[in-house]
């Protein structure tokens, strides 16, 4: 018996101390509810208007792509609007990269993805989504389309 709670109280020790050790562990154990559809979305500043402002002024389409007129496709960010108002986790998502595509010309591409992603993740604070009228946080998918001109 005696045993048995020295093994237990050892096991808890260990685990009071796995935070210390391994802090990446709390960290993704903590639960966040993030919702996909809320009851009011989140909202950029100014509006959609504003946003497609804010993009253009903000991406920078690599020359070679534009001379090349490379048709990247749909392109689109997908990020998190937490409860007040920024965003984080943002990741790309598009059409795999030609395998037959020069070496350049797919390190422009992954530059320009690159400035899609610096692009959002400099964005001011969003009005953040509501659900039941309070702040929630929200899965946000934005389609970026390019039109060169």
């Amino acid at each position: 018996m005696k045993r048995r709670s020295s093994i237990a109280l050892c096991f808890l020790i260990l685990a009071g101390m796995l935070p210390f050790f391994c802090p990446n562990t709390t960290a993704q154990s903590r639960s966040e509810e993030v919702y996909t559809v809320p009851e009011r979305q989140p909202e950029f500043p100014g509006g959609k208007a504003a946003l497609s402002r804010y993009l253009a002024e903000n991406i920078q389409v690599p020359g070679m792509l534009v001379r090349k007129t490379y048709n990247a496709g749909q392109v689109s960010a997908r990020f998190i609007v937490d409860e007040l108002g920024y965003v984080h986790d943002v990741r790309i998502r598009t059409k795999p990269l030609d395998k037959n595509m020069p070496k350049s010309m797919q390190k422009r591409m992954q530059t320009y993805m690159s400035n899609i992603i610096s692009a959002v993740e400099r964005m001011p604070r969003w009005e953040p989504g509501q659900v039941g009228g309070k702040r929630v946080a929200v899965f946000y998918t934005l389609p970026i389309e390019v039109t060169i001109q």
